[in-house]
């Protein structure tokens, strides 16, 4: 049972269950109680984190069926708990693959880029280390043609997708990562070239604490703090963390820091949902976008925040969401105080680019399906010394801006008729600046056994310039204005099996994309052109899997491996981003506790990187292939309360019922020293290693 403190909503009762496809539907958040139940035992509270439904179960002898209302004879049961994946404001029921704390936790993944690379086909292009600037991007696509969510909403960058990753949370905070298809993000109202990954952070009825202080190599050091407290009907988290480094070679240190809070509240028929936060970041940019001037810096702050409410009665639910984010960037070509610029130098750029939007979506059961209805009003704009337009009415440092309005609306109607569902969704958008936009969906599954299920899915999607590609100019940098919208057509069938204790999924897809945007120069160029390719496609395969037997050793292994092609030949022309790609992707780790304090941990990751760069030297050179071998070790002191018993001591059954512990932890990447690059300009770090303790507090336990 979950001893977590908890709230008491209103509860319902019925004795009939009618078998409706949406009598599910009916019960989530509530509190149901089926034939005679005491009412202490119905007032159970469903949380939000793990969205536990609480069902108190009178079993009766087999006479006792036929009795009548007015019959005195009741028998009390303990409550019994069934766990589903957490209702966020944007929860799929089913995505196309999750990532679990359980699961992460036995791999020794030590930042949010890395954690999220791991899902099947995504791709991590870093740039410096700890998550200091990395791009991400999905099944061959570019980082411009996905999104990211944060609990739900869409917060990504309209300036440039190198800022995916500024989000002001840390890795400790992560409940579960979701990767969602076009489909799945269509029936929410959100086009996605490639797809999105929704990050969701945990969510705890309870007061808790959690602390970690670690160490390592290149002077790096790291803090963080993770705070749960319930207040009445509110639960609230707090969380911070601060990491800074020297850097692995000249110009890479980094000083980044940030603050989150969240608050929820959950009743029968409202739930209300909070999420600020803030984060700034400072670090050395050597090569990071040219190497022909490598002494680089840059610094970002972000500011975001959201309010949603999810509304249900009858057959209906309303889901209404208010967000916003401020993201500063200053770019320094030349860092001060390490680099004298050049007398053509004319100064630093600065760019203050901001989102924001009012969404809001009804479903409501009709017919033997579900019918959905939604509309966003969202802003762009951006503020900036180089990009956009003239602006004589800014203040200083800023002398151009730009803007777009977008209104979209969007429908659909999904059905279960027993191991059979389907779904179809249009969506359509006009904006300020590019008009008229659509897209489609339509996604079918059948459940062919209970451990095994079927999925096809088709979308049509798009995705609009973002403001670098329209008008930045530098140096070695020439934007396009006139670049068009890119278009996608992609199809994809994944089958998924998981029986027990194994899981096993394998996913073929297909994405011809039209007016491919990308940024290119032939080798004897200096300066990189934005353009549309007229047509890129991709073709690819994902397959992962995981098995976690109930073992004395705990054992755990998993792992996946993605494989890539795009039909397009970039030639002698040199492609920045949308012909360099992972053509192969293989991931392995595997834990076990050989000492029940002990937790030993492993991991092997392959990536084959197709494309070109050209080195320091002018040489131009090819990405080629890395082998990566990660090990951790953890051991686990619990930290038990006077009086405690011996069993309550032991790790594995203290731990289960949330023992106050430490743990000491020590980790090495790159074992192997392997010599690699992501991007072009910049070596990644080598043989690295950390070390350092973890706090794991209840104290109202």
């Amino acid at each position: 049972m979950n001893q977590n403190k908890s709230i008491t909503p209103r509860a319902f009762r019925f004795r009939r269950f009618s078998r409706a496809a949406y009598a599910a539907f009916n019960s989530l958040h509530r509190v149901v109680n089926i034939g005679h139940v005491a009412s202490y035992i119905a007032d159970r509270q469903l949380h939000k984190a793990a969205a536990v439904l609480t069902l108190g179960i009178a079993l009766m002898p087999m006479q006792a069926l036929a009795q009548t209302d007015d019959d005195p004879d009741e028998r009390l049961l303990p409550a019994v708990e069934i766990i589903a994946p957490a209702d966020t404001l944007f929860g799929s029921p089913e995505p196309a693959a999750v990532l679990t704390a359980d699961q992460f936790s036995n791999s020794s993944v030590r930042s949010l880029g890395v954690l999220v690379s791991l899902l099947p086909g995504v791709d991590l292009r870093t740039r410096g280390g700890n998550d200091v600037q990395g791009d991400l991007s999905m099944r061959g696509g570019t980082f411009d043609q996905m999104v990211i969510l944060l609990n739900g909403v869409n917060f990504t960058d309209a300036q440039t997708g190198h800022f995916l990753l500024d989000i002001p949370i840390d890795i400790t905070m992560v409940q579960r990562v979701e990767l969602l298809s076009p489909a799945q993000l269509m029936a929410r109202g959100i086009t996605a070239f490639c797809g999105g990954i929704n990050i969701v952070v945990s969510e705890e009825y309870r007061d808790h604490l959690a602390a970690e202080f670690s160490a390592g190599s290149h002077a790096m050091a790291k803090a963080s703090v993770l705070a749960t407290k319930t207040l009445g009907p509110w639960a609230l988290t707090f969380a911070g963390a601060y990491n800074r480094s020297n850097g692995y070679m000249p110009n890479t240190d980094y000083r980044h820091g940030s603050l989150f809070l969240q608050a929820t509240r959950h009743s029968t028929t409202d739930d209300w949902h909070l999420q600020l936060g803030g984060q700034s970041k400072a670090f050395g940019s050597q090569a990071f976008y040219s190497t022909a001037y490598p002494d680089q810096f840059e610094a970002t702050r972000t500011l975001s925040a959201s309010l949603f409410n999810v509304h249900r009665w009858e057959q209906s639910r309303l889901e209404t969401s208010i967000y916003g984010r401020l993201h500063r960037d200053r770019f320094e070509l030349f860092r001060d105080g390490y680099a004298t610029p050049p007398a053509w130098y004319s100064g630093h750029n600065h760019h203050l680019s901001s989102i924001s939007g009012l969404r809001s979506r009804l479903s409501r059961r009709v017919g033997i399906g579900e019918a959905l209805i939604g509309i966003e009003g969202r802003r762009e704009g951006i503020r900036s010394n180089v990009l956009g337009t003239v602006d004589t009415t800014l203040p200083s440092p800023y002398t151009h801006s730009a803007s777009r309005l977008s209104a979209t609306l969007f429908g659909g109607y999904s059905l279960t008729l027993g191991r059979f569902s389907a779904e179809a969704v249009a969506l359509g958008l006009y904006n300020s600046a590019f008009g008229l936009n659509y897209g489609l969906s339509a996604t079918a599954a059948c459940r062919l056994a209970p451990q095994l299920r079927l999925q096809a899915s088709v979308s049509r999607t798009y995705r609009m310039p973002t403001f670098t590609d329209l008008y930045y100019q530098s140096v070695n940098q020439r934007a396009n204005p006139d670049l068009n919208s890119e278009r996608s057509l992609a199809a994809e069938l994944s089958v998924r099996y998981s029986p027990r204790a194994f899981a096993l999924q394998a996913t073929l897809y297909h994405r011809q994309g039209r007016d491919i945007i990308d940024w290119i120069r032939h080798p004897e160029e200096e300066v990189w052109h934005a353009m549309n390719h007229t047509a890129v496609g991709a073709t690819g395969a994902d397959l992962a899997f995981d098995y976690h037997p109930a073992l004395s050793l705990r054992p755990a292994l998993g792992g996946g491996y993605s494989y890539c092609y795009i039909d397009r030949d970039p030639g002698e022309m040199i492609s920045g981003y949308a012909l360099e790609y992972l053509r192969h992707k293989a991931d392995l780790y595997f834990a076990l506790s050989p000492l029940p304090q002990l937790r030993l941990k492993i991991d092997a990751l392959y990536r084959y990187r197709e494309g070109k760069y050209t080195d320091a030297q002018g040489q131009v050179c090819s990405y080629g292939g890395a082998l990566l071998l990660n090990a951790a070790a953890e051991y686990t002191i619990l930290l038990c309360k006077r009086g405690a018993s011996v069993e309550d001591n032991h790790p594995r059954t203290a731990t289960a019922a949330g023992a106050p512990q430490m743990v000491l932890f020590a980790e090495g990447h790159n074992l192997l020293d392997a010599s690699y690059r992501d991007h072009g300009g910049v070596p990644q770090p080598g043989r690295t290693f950390l070390a350092g303790i973890r706090f794991n507090l209840n104290p109202n336990h």
